[in-house]
């Protein structure tokens, strides 16, 4: 598993560029997790400025 910081546009690419699998929001963050063409699975937290930092685990 690695965990890497994202800013809001890279977020916002890989949910255009994968499959939304699931989407919740909380008070303070929001989760979604992706399946990437190429990157493959992914948990992506964001916080309320819309930066965040991407999970991606190995299959």
């Amino acid at each position: 598993m690695r965990i890497i910081d994202a800013d809001a546009q890279v977020i916002a690419d890989l949910k255009d560029e994968g499959r939304v699998v699931e989407e919740r929001t909380y008070a303070s963050f929001s989760l979604a997790t992706i399946r990437h063409p190429t990157l493959g699975k992914l948990v992506v937290v964001q916080g309320p400025n819309g930066n965040g930092a991407l999970v991606a685990t190995e299959e």
